[in-house]
């Protein structure tokens, strides 16, 4: 007989009634890209292409959306989600192997990608160091959501 999962609170920043129709707030876009390598000279114009609203780009269903922040281990660098950064969850999100997850594992929320290997579902980190978390036939996992984004404060990094 399978152990009844416990009763999670519910994640920082999900308190109160969700707005349906979130604010907008449309920024420009530049028509350039940031060159990460070397600058190009031919790039001495830029002008404003579009506007961008990180709500219509982020978020597709946002009475589903929770923002989460990453905790302190880097379990997940390999997939490019550092310590602190926050996480964009959508709960409405059918769940697909190659996603990362939210899912509740031992009582708590772990992110981690899922992939299913021979018919079972396994949650891997993305640091070589961590083995992946193999879940048992008899168990049930629950996926509290997919995230979709994550983003980091650039500001003063010392990395």
């Amino acid at each position: 007989m399978p152990v009844p999962a416990p009763t999670l609170p519910l994640p920082p920043g999900a308190f109160g009634p969700a707005d349906i129709e979130p604010t907008h707030l449309a920024l420009p876009l530049l028509s350039v890209r940031a060159t990460c390598g070397f600058p190009s000279p031919a790039e001495d114009f830029f002008g404003v292409e579009d506007l961008l609203d990180l709500n219509q780009r982020c978020i597709d269903n946002p009475i589903a959306t929770f923002f989460m922040e990453a905790d302190t281990g880097e379990s997940m660098v390999g997939f490019g989600i550092y310590p602190g950064d926050t996480l964009v969850v959508d709960r409405s999100r059918n769940p697909q192997p190659g996603d990362i997850v939210i899912a509740i594992w031992e009582g708590g929320f772990v992110c981690k990608q899922l992939r299913k290997r021979a018919g079972r579902f396994e949650l891997h980190s993305g640091h070589p160091d961590h083995a992946p978390i193999q879940v048992p036939p008899d168990v049930e996992l629950e996926v509290w959501g997919v995230v979709t984004w994550s983003f980091r404060s650039q500001v003063r990094r010392m990395r």
